[in-house]
């Protein structure tokens, strides 16, 4: 097995404390990336249960195989999440006593050069894609309408020079494609509108943050594998999803707002009950120690919720 940088599973102690509902249970990691949230599961469950890993990057084949070699209660398929509730149903599986989504990278995914998720990369290519569908950062750049570069830097990169970026993105490609990070930063820091407001790391990150969530379809998949979600889960089951930044978040409290609160009907006086429970009624932090230990935990929240009827 090819040697990787060694990732520390965020929150894991929090995880496994909340994630294991039933030791003869059947559990789902969304996003087992290098495994270590599902190893660490295992270790707590009985010979009778079952858990299912599944990862959109095809990288990710290689540790999902070798553990289900090592331990015959894990399977894993590579999959992109919105399309678990299909794969659910075709392979008739039973309820989930818990479901787990970690929406972070893993440290493979953030050093590798040809995915150049990072900014700092020195990959030559545009690529921040989990897998092998959806666009490329190339696509976006190159193909996109201005409208469209518009909306994806307003509402994913809460940029606010996002009209003079795209004017920038414009110009430059009329020259030639924008093909390389080195280029793509270029185009900000010899800009005097981004030069004059002192264009930093952080609206660097922010822009690759919108870059990364539009090349994956990262918000609207996450939005509709929980609509299915809520079928697979069995009364009492948990939902856990760890998220990073605020437009997770966002789309987190949303859903909360949709399935944890009682429905008043007037017409008949009637009350639909909440589908769903936020507990702790907060999102889980973690620790001082995790953090000095993972500094890449810093951002992270951890929402647990439980199922509380069909």
């Amino acid at each position: 097995m090819t040697q990787k940088p060694t990732h520390f599973p965020v929150l894991k102690k929090e995880v496994c404390q909340h994630w294991l509902n039933s030791p003869t249970g059947f559990y789902i990691d969304c996003t087992f990336g290098q495994g270590g949230h599902s190893k660490a599961l295992l270790n707590l469950l009985s010979p009778a249960a079952s858990l299912l890993g599944i990862d959109i990057d095809p990288d990710c084949s290689e540790d999902g195989l070798q553990l289900s070699q090592e331990d015959s209660r894990f399977r894993f398929q590579n999959l992109n999440y919105s399309s678990l509730y299909n794969y659910w149903v075709k392979q008739k599986l039973p309820k989930a006593s818990g479901v787990l989504f970690d929406l972070g990278f893993s440290t493979a995914q953030l050093q590798d050069p040809k995915r150049s998720f990072s900014y700092n990369s020195s990959s030559s290519s545009l690529e921040l894609r989990y897998g092998l569908d959806g666009k490329s950062v190339y696509e976006i750049l190159n193909e996109y309408s201005e409208h469209k570069l518009n909306w994806i830097f307003k509402h994913y990169g809460n940029l606010r020079e996002y009209k003079e970026l795209t004017q920038a993105i414009l110009r430059e490609r009329k020259k030639e494609p924008i093909t390389s990070i080195e280029q793509l930063k270029a185009i900000l820091t010899n800009n005097k509108v981004f030069q004059k407001n002192r264009y930093n790391k952080n609206q660097i990150k922010l822009l690759f943050q919108a870059l990364r969530i539009e090349a994956n379809n990262e918000l609207e998949n996450l939005r509709h594998t929980l609509e299915k979600v809520k079928e697979i889960l069995e009364v009492g089951g948990k939902l856990l999803i760890i998220t990073f930044q605020s437009l997770e978040d966002e789309l987190i409290e949303d859903w909360k707002r949709k399935y944890s609160y009682s429905i008043k009907i007037p017409d008949i006086g009637e009350t639909i009950p909440p589908l769903f429970q936020l507990h702790p009624d907060s999102p889980i932090l973690p620790s001082r120690e995790e953090i000095e230990l993972n500094w890449a935990s810093r951002s992270s929240k951890l929402w647990v919720f439980t199922k509380l009827r069909e």
